[in-house]
């Protein structure tokens, strides 16, 4: 396996994949152990949301209370809509800057060129080891959640569990087939992590505070965040035009990653 760009790719994320997994364990396990509270004290939740301004709760998935407390509800609020997200789109933009802005801000690069590997192919098999490990990632949130909502009986589809996940994996994607792209044209670290991480920040915002600023409302329909949330896929399903422009997205931002790195010289240190 080590021997293939996709191997090596894997092996050398293989910590940092089991420890976002423990993460994101941590984050599905507790929400579930604290949903039988929030079901149990219904009135006095729905009194504390009700409080807040309806625009704020987009932040967390729904502006409606009923939906929030509701079990898919508040498992989204939690892992799509907030936290779960972000984590793992971060992993992802970790794996795509370090695939190629990564190894020429180390100055090792150039030993992989030094290899019959074409360019493109070094794109395409560092992109296929960030999907596997994204998607590793996920399905390991997928098995905590199915067993978890069964122990606490939140009466969550396992098809509904599944389509949420595999468009939670795709949000992360999207970001970190952008941090590929972003090496791929500049081949500066520094440069891909700000870029990368400030889309990803700049469209959660955009999409939560559209609710408040009425001239962010077009703007919102442009994100990933507003494409996983549209439809509450925990409830609801895959949502398949939100799946469709999320693939397109990655696969459009692949190819930029594989013409500018192709385009570039870089040179021998």
């Amino acid at each position: 396996m080590l021997r293939s760009v996709f191997g090596e790719t894997l092996w050398m994320r293989r910590s940092s994949m089991l420890w976002y997994s423990i993460g994101l364990t941590i984050l599905v396990g507790l929400t579930i152990a604290v949903y039988p509270t929030i079901r149990d004290d219904a009135d006095t939740f729905t009194q504390l949301l009700e409080s807040m301004p309806s625009g704020m709760m987009s932040f967390f998935g729904s502006s409606e209370v009923t939906e929030l407390l509701s079990p898919s509800g508040f498992l989204n609020s939690r892992v799509n809509a907030s936290i779960g997200s972000i984590v793992l789109a971060v992993f992802a933009i970790s794996i795509g800057t370090a695939a190629i802005a990564g190894e020429e801000d180390r100055r090792t690069m150039d030993l992989l060129l030094a290899t019959p590997t074409p360019r493109h192919r070094i794109v395409l098999e560092r992109f296929a080891a960030m999907t596997t490990l994204v998607l590793v990632v996920a399905f390991v949130v997928l098995v905590v959640m199915t067993i978890g909502s069964s122990v606490v009986d939140m009466e969550l589809s396992i098809a509904n569990m599944i389509a949420s996940n595999f468009m939670l994996a795709l949000l992360a994607l999207v970001f970190g087939s952008l941090a590929l792209a972003i090496g791929g044209l500049t081949g500066r670290r520094s440069v891909t992590v700000a870029a990368a991480a400030g889309a990803t920040v700049a469209t959660y915002f955009i999409n939560g505070l559209a609710e408040l600023v009425d001239s962010l409302q077009g703007l919102q329909k442009l994100t990933p965040f507003y494409w996983l949330q549209r439809a509450n896929p925990l409830r609801d399903g895959l949502s398949i035009e939100d799946t469709i422009i999320m693939l397109l997205v990655i696969a459009v931002s692949l190819g930029i990653a594989v013409w500018g790195f192709q385009r570039r010289d870089i040179a021998v240190n």
